[in-house]
């Protein structure tokens, strides 16, 4: 016998048997009586709760004013929104469904996107995704047997010890700060890889390489005169084509550290 193998997208005569849909179908089918009677209880536990939730029952006022399009309610007084039903801000309930989604044979500890557009399909409540990330973030059993999907990180590389103050530096940006009345938005901090002595210089992201060569100079080489390297992430504004003929001009060598390792900065 050989295998030969067939990519799905060239197998459009697929057997109807090897759809998810239909296997899902047949695996509703063959599920105990007991399945089902605890599902009904499920939806009595939901209706009951539903009647305290405040949120649910701002919405049932909105239904009845006509202003709360998709939701509705059927003859049992179950609140649903379109095809799903409405779950309560109720621990035991949430918790019980999140329990049955991950941890049962039938879902076999599956991730959170995956496990919530499978709850998505029957289920409706507020902060549901957040829900499911914080149940499959604790999951031990899915920490342990989940697929990596990433290279195998290589050796670190330790940078030499010195043996002489501001020899060499490190450089790095905190963003994201509110803006100043000078127009400030950011801090340029650079510290001595030697004496973690560090200099925290207020710039603007906006700032061009000739800009920050400029703040360079006269704030730090004014001071503790020209490093002989500097250490640096890899950002725009070193990787620039003059901030690195101004490093040359200077015999300065600008060393690269590790991408998406900031320790390296200092």
């Amino acid at each position: 016998m050989e295998i030969h193998y067939h990519p799905g997208k060239a197998n459009v005569v697929v057997d109807a048997l090897s759809r998810k849909s239909y296997a899902n179908m047949a695996l509703g089918f063959i599920m105990p009586h007991e399945f089902y009677e605890e599902f009904e209880r499920l939806s009595l536990e939901i209706r009951e709760h539903q009647k305290n939730d405040e949120k649910l029952q701002e919405i049932r006022e909105l239904l009845k004013l006509g202003k709360a399009p998709h939701f509705r309610e059927d003859e049992q007084g179950t609140l649903w929104y379109k095809n799903r039903i409405c779950v309560p801000n109720v621990d035991s309930i949430r918790k019980l469904i999140l329990s049955e989604t991950h941890d049962t044979a039938y879902s076999i500890h599956s991730g959170s996107t995956k496990m919530y557009y499978d709850l998505k399909e029957r289920f409706w409540c507020y902060g549901m995704k957040r829900a499911v990330a914080e149940y499959v973030a604790i999951c031990d059993t899915y920490q342990h047997v989940k697929a990596e999907h990433q290279r195998p990180a290589g050796l670190l590389q330790p940078l030499k010890v010195l043996e002489r103050k501001w020899e060499e530096i490190t450089m790095d940006f905190i963003v994201g700060l509110p803006r100043t009345q000078k127009g400030y938005n950011s801090i340029w901090v650079v510290v001595d890889r030697l004496t973690r002595v560090a200099h925290f210089i207020p710039v603007n992201t906006t700032y061009s390489g000739a800009k920050l060569a400029e703040l360079y100079i006269s704030r730090i080489v004014c001071l503790h005169g020209m490093p002989k390297r500097i250490i640096s992430d890899r950002g725009s504004q070193f990787t620039s084509r003059f901030w690195e003929q101004l490093h040359n001009s200077l015999d300065t060598k600008l060393r690269f550290s590790t991408a998406y390792r900031p320790q390296t900065d200092g």
